[in-house]
Formats: C-alpha cells, structure tokens, sequence
C-alpha cells in the first residue's frame, strides 16, 4: 500500500486544503514510481472512464495525474490562492473519486 506523510503548519497563511492536495500529488508520484506501464494505462483509463467530463477538473486538482499517462511528467501543483476558489465540498469529492479508482485491497492508499 502507498502511505504518505505531510507536516500542517498551523501559524502558516497557507490553505490547509493546499496541504492536503499536495499529499494526493505524492501519492501519484508514488503509484507512478510502483506500478508497471500497463498498470498506470488501466488507472489512467479508469480515471477517465469514472470523471468523464470532470476529469479536467482532476486535473486541475492533481496535475501528477498526468504522469500515469505515456510520456507524463510531474506538473505544477495548485497554488494555494486557487484551493481557496475551490468549494471544499467538491475538493473533497473529488479526492474522494480518486480514491476509489486508484485505490483496492491489492493497493491500499
């Protein structure tokens, strides 16, 4: 399974949801360096399949989501001025759906 650690500094400015996307971008980069070629096609398609038209939107969100495609590479993070536009509720959504795709008794997140 994939665990990951990251440190919440409670006198910083910065958004806690911004903490907390930075985690879910770690996890892709830990499910990148884990799995084979053809394992990150089936995630990446399933991604797809499962946001359809929001899959954007996680990217928007998770822009290491890109690296289980061919060829991807790791992108910018969202800054924390962006988190702050986003609804809570539908970061949390999101993230959620993630979950779900990336995540089975085989791979634990």
């Amino acid at each position: 399974g994939y665990v990951i650690k990251h440190k919440f500094d409670g006198i910083s400015q910065m958004n806690p949801l911004h903490g907390v996307i930075s985690a879910f971008n770690q996890i892709c980069q830990r499910i990148q360096n884990g799995s084979t070629a053809q394992g990150l096609a089936m995630i990446a398609k399933q991604l797809r399949e499962d946001f359809g038209v929001d899959f954007n939107l996680l990217l928007r969100l998770l822009p290491n989501v890109k690296m289980f495609s061919r060829g991807g590479s790791p992108a910018a993070e969202v800054s924390a001025g962006e988190c702050e536009k986003m609804n809570t509720q539908s970061v949390c959504f999101t993230l959620i759906r993630f979950l779900r795709v990336v995540s089975s008794p085989r791979r634990p997140v």
